[in-house]
């Protein structure tokens, strides 16, 4: 139902502005996602909400005469209430009506029945009355609960300007939602720096996080989200959308012109070359990379292809789909990056996975995984440009057990008379307190490095990245951040080794400037900020961001440090400009 505009706010997470209606999705209640069926599925559809019905009745029944054999006759009178429900025409003849009229999935129908249901008991006056709205709440929560374990349609078809909406959405689900069209992401957890909202911006889908009102948001409310400036607009008005539609063709325009620009090598406006590349996270935004000029792939994390659904974990298959992902690529050089997951698979955003057995500890104690994916990243390189990149290394013991697993594979596909590059470039990823005060030692072992600077901020600080509650605490402009960042390029001087940040600090135009300004000339940054990053490093001057380096490395502050830094890189776009 609609009703007067409406501006929630959040967390800015990925920018742009998107204008649909919403998708409830992935919280406590609303687990199901919007389904369009075909007329001759909807008998069957109807069935299977019977059936759920059913099953809900019966669990009710059985709880109820346990609830008697104990004497606890009022919570048995409770029970009844919650079977009257379920025998309710109000209620199940409305949802069928719905699956049946509107040709949609029982879990869709079951969440806008309760939804206006839910609405019409808040508006009563009576105390007792607006309180049973928990009960439908209790009810829907074991009807859908009941229609998950049967077998549910897989995700298919959504709106198409689908929001989806939700307290939390998990890495793995909007993973296995790349290939569909969601205009935009909503939820009441998470931080700009999980592994959702890292996929989010390099699906640049707008994304706004923290939104502490969501529960006001219903199934299938116009939404307008703005990422950019982390609100969301409930019911708005034909002036807003006016305004958002607007600003829609002018991004449009802004990517063209950036594409154009994109063509030319990188430079700052001294005349500074600094390499550009971008971070992919699956196989089918590698086109997109290469449309774009990105220069290289810097960080391909493989393990979110790996985990797909009904993908074959062996050598032959891996090296297929490598390989599909370097023809595509054509000749620009392409960083894979070995499995960086926990022993919970799939599970990004679980609680603190921080500290858990991953990255290479994990392939370390999994090795016939890890030998597989040597296996098949070894075999195809003689098919481009690869490079293999060995992630969350913490000690040169961890490093040297990993180097003698690549040589013992490379004398096994010698020995099955099997082909590869003999030279391909082993890199180590330096996320952790401890890799960054030995990288000169890890250096000696390999070919190049990659700064991970998501992982090696959160563990300088001691901050969960993905806790909401300590975010306001991740601060890259802390000064024991800049004395490691420079560190790090001091102990690799000597070395002659290459170093890329791939981290969320290279995305960021202030953040990116302070590294220019240290000294760092390679940066990763994510699919959808690859063109805008493009057009700020050409108008930054590396000569004055040298100056703004050394000043800020005498601060202590980390809030004044970003207010500096921001207001000089500021002034150096407008001046540019």
């Amino acid at each position: 139902m609609s009703g007067p505009e409406r501006i929630l706010t959040g967390i800015t997470v990925s920018s742009g502005a998107a204008i649909g209606h919403a998708v409830r999705a992935f919280d406590p209640l609303y687990i199901s996602l919007h389904l369009r069926i075909a007329a001759e599925e909807v008998s069957g559809e109807v069935a299977r909400f019977r059936e759920s019905v059913e099953k809900s009745s019966a669990q009710l029944r059985r709880m109820q005469a346990q609830l008697r054999r104990r004497n606890a006759e009022e919570s048995s009178f409770l029970i009844d209430a919650h079977l009257l429900i379920l025998q309710d025409r109000l209620f199940v003849d409305r949802i069928i009506a719905k699956i049946e009229s509107d040709r949609i999935n029982a879990e869709w129908a079951i969440q806008q029945i309760t939804d206006d249901l839910c609405e019409a008991y808040g508006r009563l006056e009576d105390d007792y009355l607006r309180e049973r709205s928990g009960d439908i709440d209790d009810i829907v929560r074991r009807l859908l609960h009941n229609l998950q374990s049967k077998q549910v349609p897989t995700i298919g078809k959504l709106p198409y300007d689908a929001i989806i909406v939700g307290r939390s959405i998990p890495a793995s689900a909007l993973f296995e939602l790349r290939s569909r069209h969601i205009a935009g992401l909503v939820t009441e957890t998470g931080s700009s720096l999980s592994h959702t909202a890292i996929m989010a911006r390099s699906m640049e889908i707008p994304t706004v996080m923290g939104v502490a009102d969501l529960p006001e948001i219903s199934s299938g409310a116009l939404l307008v989200v703005d990422g950019t400036e982390g609100i969301v607009i409930v019911s708005p008005t034909a002036a807003t959308l006016a305004r958002y539609g607007e600003i829609a063709v002018q991004s449009k325009i802004s990517r063209r012109l950036a594409a154009v620009a994109a063509s030319r090598p990188c430079a700052t406006e001294d005349g500074v070359r600094i390499f550009l590349g971008t971070n992919i996270n699956f196989s089918e935004e590698v086109p997109s990379a290469v449309e774009a000029h990105s220069e290289f792939i810097g960080l391909y994390r493989t393990e979110f292809d790996f985990f797909r659904e009904g993908r074959k974990q062996d050598e032959k298959s891996l090296t297929a789909d490598y390989s599909s992902v370097l023809k595509a690529a054509k000749s620009m050089p392409v960083t894979f990056r070995t499995f960086d997951v926990g022993s919970d698979q799939k599970t990004w955003d679980s609680v603190n996975p921080s500290l858990a057995t991953r990255g290479l500890r994990f392939c370390l104690e999994n090795q016939e995984l890890f030998r597989a994916q040597l296996g098949a990243l070894l075999r195809t390189s003689t098919k481009g440009n690869l490079r293999i990149l060995l992630p969350f290394v913490s000690s040169v013991d961890e490093l040297d057990a990993a180097l003698t697993i690549i040589s013992d594979v490379k004398k096994d596909l010698s020995r099955r008379k099997e082909s590869f590059a003999s030279d391909v470039p082993i890199g180590v990823m330096i996320e952790t307190p401890a890799a960054a005060q030995t990288c000169d030692l890890m250096a000696s072992r390999v070919d190049f490095l990659c700064l991970g600077t998501n992982d090696l901020i959160q563990y300088y600080l001691v901050i969960d990245r993905s806790d909401q509650s300590t975010a306001h605490l991740y601060h890259p402009f802390h000064p024991a951040i800049l004395r490691c960042l420079k560190q790090i390029l001091t102990l690799l001087e000597s070395s002659g080794k290459p170093i890329t940040v791939c981290g969320e600090m290279a995305a960021d135009p202030a953040s990116a400037a302070v590294l220019l300004g240290l000294g760092f000339t390679s940066l990763s940054v994510s699919l959808g900020a690859y063109p805008r990053m493009r057009q700020i490093v050409s108008s930054m001057n590396s000569g004055r961001l040298r100056e703004l380096a050394c000043e800020i490395l005498k601060m202590q502050k980390p809030a004044e440090i970003e207010e500096m830094v921001r207001t000089s890189i500021g002034f150096q776009l407008s001046h540019h400009s």
